[in-house]
């Protein structure tokens, strides 16, 4: 039974490049976005109260400080350099903030537009 894995990828940038033999081709770096995680701070058990409740305190100062909610952050997962032609065979039409659904199933990808 294959493996079928399922993740929502964010276009970062698409651009004009050139590949190793000179080919007019295009650069499209996708980007996953996920919810920041949740600060936390751990103490040595021997620190004194008074210096726990300083960095406790310092800490909720940040947290409000910030904008209400997880701000979402964004790593590189994958790259693609295709020729028009291998764009075409894909079948995407990609531009920045676009959204799609990856599938990969038994070393292949499929691409397919996420709704918003």
């Amino acid at each position: 039974m294959p493996i079928s894995l399922r993740t929502r990828l964010k276009v970062s940038s698409v651009s004009s490049v050139q590949d190793p033999e000179g080919r007019e081709s295009i650069r499209i770096t996708f980007v996953e976005v996920r919810a920041r995680p949740p600060m936390v701070t751990m103490m040595p058990q021997n620190a004194p109260k008074g210096i726990s409740s300083i960095v406790f305190q310092v800490q909720q100062g940040i947290q409000s400080a910030l904008p209400k909610g997880l701000t979402p952050f964004q790593f590189q997962k994958i790259v693609l350099v295709l020729t028009p032609e291998e764009l075409e065979a894909f079948n995407i039409k990609p531009y920045p903030n676009q959204i799609y659904e990856v599938t990969i199933t038994d070393g292949a990808l499929q691409f397919k537009t996420a709704p918003l």
